[in-house]
């Protein structure tokens, strides 16, 4: 939402933004006020796996932080007295809303949840359709429901969004919405990018469970290749250093201060699969290799996706041996990978989510 944030207050619209857990102190230091609220998040395991039987046992307790959410959300808003609420898929921010009776526009590329075949089929199954049902009676309370993504058959949230009942009948694919590209480069990086040799770069994200799983892989398979590339890895912590630590292939940011230069720059880039991830490398026409969650369906259907595209290849994080990952290197730089990719980098081009959802705001 920074890039439509930067849009809005461009426009002379005063704003004010709720997020929770880290991403509170980032929105901070790009220069908003941001309300910090109690974080409602599905249920890891100790492996970084998504756990859908815990999720369903937590379920009581994650509905009774919702309904906490929205009391809040509902200070918030009366506290701050907007025209418009805008929610990024957060429902406690839709019901606050329409509680107050202001009109909702509501961004999001999930509608249901989909549990790992290793689920007991039951479970998975209620989970399932009781994310479509429950879900669609409270995204149906928003005046406008968009979605950031490519109209079928380009959609990347397929498995989220396809077959979810009414919400996603009323809703509007509006292409894409990524973060502002940062141009700048702090003096370490710029060292980096100057370098001869070929570049990879690992940006490990999400919950910290599941970065702690994938940082020891990437360190080792950065030098089990250092005498092919050089290594240059984002830990994803935004608490950490900005500055980077030598390893052994390569170097080490706690947090890139500079990640656009370095997608730029890189010959090839690795990732985990979110939605705003692939989104941002498709508008670069950047091919990547992409390291979904361990069973977090969401992000192995986005990459899984993305690889039937042609523009990336979906690498699961128990490939990750130096046989399958030097397979994965060699198609990801292949030409056919290549033109598939700016092909459909022209085609996302052609829309403005930014613009449509600032409509959506104002009409």
């Amino acid at each position: 939402m920074m890039a439509l944030s930067g849009a809005l207050r461009q426009e002379g619209c005063e704003l004010r933004l709720s997020s929770s857990s880290e991403a509170v102190g980032y929105i901070r230091r790009q220069g908003y006020t941001c309300n910090d609220i109690p974080l409602v998040d599905v249920v890891f395991t100790e492996t970084g796996n998504f756990s859908a039987t815990r999720t369903m046992k937590v379920a009581p307790w994650l509905i009774l932080k919702v309904f906490q959410q929205t009391g809040l959300e509902a200070r918030n808003i009366m506290g701050f007295g907007p025209d418009a609420v805008l929610s990024d898929s957060q429902v406690s921010t839709v019901m606050a809303a329409k509680l107050l009776g202001l009109k909702c526009v509501t961004v999001l590329n999930q509608l249901k949840l989909v549990s790992s075949p290793k689920t007991p089929p039951i479970l998975g199954k209620l989970l399932t359709n009781g994310s479509i049902s429950v879900g669609n009676d409270f995204w149906e309370l928003s005046d406008r429901i968009l979605f950031p993504d490519l109209p079928p058959p380009f959609t990347i949230s397929e498995r989220n969004l396809w077959g979810a009942g009414s919400a996603g009948d009323r809703a509007e694919y509006i292409g894409f919405l990524t973060p502002p590209r940062s141009d700048s480069v702090d003096t370490e990086t710029a060292k980096i990018i100057r370098s001869p040799r070929k570049i990879i770069f690992w940006q490990v994200s999400g919950p910290p469970k599941t970065r702690m799983t994938l940082l020891p892989k990437v360190r080792g398979l950065a030098s089990l290749l250092k005498e092919d590339y050089l290594s240059v890895v984002s830990a994803g912590d935004p608490t950490g250093t900005n500055t980077p630590q030598p390893i052994e292939g390569g170097f080490l940011f706690d947090w890139c201060p500079s990640k656009d230069a370095l997608i730029d720059r890189c010959d090839v880039f690795v990732s985990r699969a979110g939605h705003v991830t692939i989104s941002d490398l498709i508008l670069r026409g950047k091919p990547s290799v992409l390291v979904p969650i361990q069973a977090q369906m969401e992000q192995m259907g986005n990459a899984a996706k993305a690889e039937k595209l042609g523009v990336a290849i979906d690498l699961p994080e128990d490939s990750l041996t130096e046989s399958d990952f030097r397979d994965a290197l060699f198609r990801v730089q292949s030409e056919e990978t290549s033109k598939k990719s700016r092909e459909l980098q022209e085609y996302a081009g052609r829309f403005d989510a930014v613009g449509s959802i600032t409509s959506a705001l104002e009409g």
